[in-house]
């Protein structure tokens, strides 16, 4: 389902393909009004004096010439390639979770992320940051087990404040989503409340059986002040505390890497076919690397452009089986709509 062409481009997305289409017309549009010039007496002379020479003079003669495209430059062939537009025009409505729900997403499948407290001693005022176990409690606080010989443990009952980085898994470079929370840490002094962080600590790492060694304890996020996400997809962005607390993990998340790990390899060609039904664009490559109860983020080839894209569902998802289901019915409309 092809959008139509766009009539303005105000948003962007990355590599070539997010080039301003009306910036670019303008541009082709103002070439072709300029009018033909006769090379002047000084651009004559300066044309003896060699090639600098005259480009410098024709410079001062026609200054607009630098800062317009060539006709069959690549900005000005994608402004009006049809199935760009469409890919552009479609993007900016798809749907896509909040980044308050992204942001939790995250915190929810992490198992490992890194923990910055304030140092003290020597490095008083410098950051300490270090690989950490956690598991994150339904309302999204980081639960962490540390020794009591670990700098953390001193820090934190020091200065509570602190900010943890949780990275998308598998994390490939810096494209891929992570997220850093900031807010204040503490141990976990109420009985009933230290047992039940154990037993959401231990369902997440249940190898662990050092937390039960009595030089250890347990410390908790309470307050999350703010977040900071870049996703693998949507815009970054910060996160308020009201909307990190009010958001929910996305309820397909968890199932994501097999769903796409099978489509990847078994059904490549078929993700090829759903972006040019319903994303309107021809991609020469199209790999899934992610999927939420809204649809799909779709690594794509076109010629020399890498780009990612947003691939929605007809309808949310709610469990494996209706992702399943959602995939089979987009597929075979793809199918039909190529024979």
């Amino acid at each position: 389902m092809r959008g139509q062409l766009a009539r303005s481009i105000g948003k962007t997305v990355p590599g070539r393909l997010g080039c301003s289409a009306l910036s670019s017309r303008q541009q082709g549009a103002s070439a072709r009004r300029q009018p033909r010039t006769v090379p002047s007496a000084a651009r004559a002379e300066s044309q003896q004096a060699g090639p600098a020479a005259a480009e410098k003079q024709a410079e001062k003669e026609e200054p607009q010439r630098g800062h317009q495209a060539p006709q069959n430059s690549a900005a000005n062939l994608e402004a009006t390639d049809p199935e760009i537009l469409a890919y552009r025009e479609h993007q900016q409505t798809a749907a896509r979770i909040s980044l308050a729900e992204e942001a939790r997403t995250l915190v929810a499948l992490g198992k490992f992320g890194v923990l910055s407290t304030n140092a003290r001693g020597e490095l008083e005022g410098y950051p300490s940051g270090s690989v950490v176990e956690f598991a994150a409690d339904s309302k999204g606080r980081p639960v962490f087990a540390f020794s009591t010989m670990s700098p953390h443990t001193a820090d934190i009952k020091k200065d509570g404040r602190c900010s943890f980085t949780v990275m998308a898994e598998p994390f490939r470079g810096i494209a891929d989503g992570h997220v850093t929370l900031i807010g204040k840490a503490a141990p976990i002094s109420n009985e009933e409340e230290r047992a039940a962080a154990k037993e959401v600590y231990m369902s997440k790492h249940p190898s662990s059986v050092w937390v039960e060694f009595g030089d250890f304890g347990l410390f908790r996020m309470n307050e999350i002040v703010s977040a900071r996400l870049v996703a693998g997809f949507a815009p970054s962005g910060k996160i308020t505390e009201e909307e990190y607390g009010a958001a929910q993990p996305d309820p397909v998340a968890p199932f994501s890497a097999p769903v796409a790990g099978h489509m990847n390899a078994d059904h490549a060609e078929a993700t090829v076919a759903m972006m040019k039904h319903y994303v309107g664009i021809t991609v020469s490559k199209a790999a899934i690397m992610s999927i939420d109860r809204l649809g799909m983020t779709v690594s794509c080839e076109r010629g020399q452009d890498q780009f990612k894209a947003r691939l929605p569902f007809p309808r949310p998802a709610t469990d494996r089986k209706s992702i399943k289901e959602l995939i089979v019915e987009m597929t075979r409309a793809a199918a039909v709509a190529q024979s």
